[in-house]
């Protein structure tokens, strides 16, 4: 038998910081996938350079009893998402891996229990959730549900550098600043699918918290933002990407392609699509 799925990688925190003493993060899913996949078999030898998500595997089967099965499942992962760059990527695969198996042992979903596996292995980033959530990423204690996810494109600028979540987060880092005063127009700003309410979140979000995550490319961005009436920047959380946020899809292709004929140093450029929800299509042979 074998079940696969894909799950969407997210760009960044529309909201990080501190509210109330609590890390807090809220970031959406974008239109870049990795697929996960779940076979039984005799000689799993491919989960060996799995560590997280064979991890993630094991401790999900052992909650539920079945640790007997771990020795006969190999996962296989093909996955669109950068690494390192604070897409996403481990929480996509841990996501895949998860509703893999309760598609393979006709288990019901339970997202307290997704959200306790995930943050056993790392910091985890809230597309976890079906809906747009504020959430501590470090702990999973708290959560606050803010509304439906929004559709919007963004315009990536992918800095060289790598940065493993983990090793980040244990780091002996500046606090994160206090995002307070940002959370009232967020809330407005998805309840009335304000996408201006919500780009000027995410820009003070980055520009708050630059002395903890340093992004030496950011001027760049917030100049070509002016020059291309971008309604903010949105950056890829304890990872090393900046995006612009456009709400209009003309406009978008076309400062994607004028900005590729630019030659930016160090820099990959390219578009992806913030999506209105997380649909999961699960294929069971």
């Amino acid at each position: 038998m074998e079940t696969s799925t894909i799950y969407p990688g997210s760009f960044g925190e529309i909201l990080q910081g501190k509210i109330e003493n609590r890390d807090l993060l809220l970031s959406c899913p974008v239109n870049i996938y990795t697929k996960v996949k779940l076979i039984e078999c005799n000689n799993p030898i491919r989960k060996r350079y799995l560590k997280k998500s064979s991890s993630f595997l094991y401790n999900i089967l052992k909650s539920w009893g079945y640790e007997k099965y771990f020795d006969s499942i190999d996962i296989e992962i093909n996955s669109e998402i950068p690494y390192g760059k604070g897409l996403a990527s481990s929480t996509a695969d841990l996501c895949g891996v998860y509703y893999c198996l309760i598609n393979m042992f006709n288990k019901k979903f339970n997202e307290a229990e997704l959200v306790k596996n995930c943050i056993d292995i790392e910091p985890t980033d809230s597309i976890v959730f079906s809906k747009m959530t504020l959430f501590d990423y470090k702990s999973g204690n708290y959560k606050v549900t803010i509304g439906d996810y929004l559709s919007y494109n963004i315009l990536a600028f992918e800095g060289d550098k790598t940065v493993d979540t983990v090793e980040f987060n244990n780091k002996n880092l500046p606090n994160l600043c206090d995002v307070k005063d940002l959370l009232p127009i967020l809330k407005e700003g998805v309840k009335e699918k304000d996408l201006h309410k919500l780009a000027y979140v995410s820009t003070e979000s980055i520009v708050k918290n630059q002395k903890r995550l340093y992004y030496d490319f950011l001027n760049l961005v917030m100049d070509i933002k002016e020059k291309t009436s971008g309604l903010g920047i949105i950056g890829a959380h304890s990872g090393n990407v900046l995006g612009i946020i456009y709400d209009d899809a003309e406009k978008f292709k076309f400062e994607e392609k004028l900005l590729k004929g630019l030659n930016l140093k160090n820099i990959r450029l390219y578009g992806v699509k913030a999506l209105s929800e997380i649909s999961l299509p699960v294929e069971c042979i």
